[in-house]
């Protein structure tokens, strides 16, 4: 199908204004302008990871949460074959005017929302900035993007088995794992590139929402540093250092001013195509660290699935 990874994501804030040294000084993320001027003028903010034009954007909205998930093909034949995809799928599929797609600075694009609210947007011909080079404000080496898209979401859904097969039929997605839990719970983790995941889909948590994004850093002493600013920042953890299983990234994970979390990992497992076969697991999912606030919900639904306290 010609699909590429994942190339950006919108978030929605109530105030986007705190991200400005959130990504930057923190995350390490690179400003840049709007790509129209009717996106700077509603307060809309810009980040770039590398020599793409934009890759994450903070849009003022009544709620907090995600605005949209920006999903590349590779050229036109692909982008019409994934309307296609999708359409067949169930999903409701529209192509929105110029205004909407020079806003995002691509040369075509559809979307359409999934049954749990999820704005999702097809798109060819990305953006680039190759005057300017990318240069990270807190000295970040480099983001891995190249071939394998900007890093993954997580959504909390109520049956991540029913989102797992929408997912795979209506874009495309491919499982990579699965994370088996007594009771019925757990998540299923879906690539769109090389990359081990783009998506990953839980039912561990009680409300349905967006859980996480990740970015991942070309170097592991990036992570540590981040490691250093957050706490120096007194930014909440909500996950400390650590290793996943399946990944098997090293990471933490930060609470965002938007109240949701990001993920700032390095050495995530690149999937070989031709070899590859679905995996189940369970236990914790963590090789070692990852402790905090956020692990709560999944060691409290191991223990009601178990029938202990």
């Amino acid at each position: 199908m010609g699909l590429q990874g994942l190339s950006y994501l919108g978030l929605a804030s109530t105030d986007p204004a705190p991200w400005r040294a959130f990504a930057t000084d923190l995350l390490g993320l690179m400003p840049t302008a709007a790509p129209t001027k009717a996106a700077a003028e509603d307060g809309s903010l810009f980040f770039r990871m590398d020599t793409r034009s934009w890759r994450l954007a903070v849009h003022p909205a009544q709620q907090n949460g995600l605005a949209y998930v920006g999903w590349e093909l590779a050229d036109r034949p692909a982008f019409d074959a994934a309307i296609e995809r999708a359409r067949a799928a169930g999903a409701e599929v529209e192509q929105p005017g110029e205004v909407l797609r020079a806003a995002r600075g691509v040369t075509e694009l559809a979307r359409f929302r999934d049954p749990w609210g999820f704005v999702h947007e097809l798109f060819t011909g990305a953006p680039y900035d190759f005057e300017v080079p990318f240069l990270s404000p807190a000295g970040v080496s480099g983001f891995l993007t190249q071939g394998v898209g900007i890093g993954h979401l997580m959504v909390t859904v109520p049956d991540f088995r029913e989102a797992e097969a929408f997912y795979v039929d209506a874009i495309g997605l491919r499982v990579t794992d699965r994370m088996d839990m007594d009771g019925g719970k757990g998540a299923s983790f879906l690539r769109a590139s090389p990359r081990h995941h783009s998506l990953a889909v839980t039912d561990v948590f009680p409300e349905p929402g967006f859980h996480h994004f990740m970015i991942e850093t070309q170097q592991l002493d990036d992570v540590g540093r981040a490691w250093d600013r957050v706490q120096d920042l007194g930014i909440p953890i909500k996950m400390s250092l650590g290793q996943h299983a399946n990944d098997p990234l090293v990471s933490f994970y930060a609470e965002t001013p938007s109240g949701f979390d990001v993920e700032l990992g390095w050495n995530g497992l690149i999937v070989d195509e031709a070899s590859w076969t679905v995996r189940e697991f369970g236990g914790s999912g963590e090789l070692w660290g990852h402790r905090g606030a956020a692990m709560e919900p999944i060691t409290q639904a191991r223990a009601n699935a178990s029938g202990q306290d």
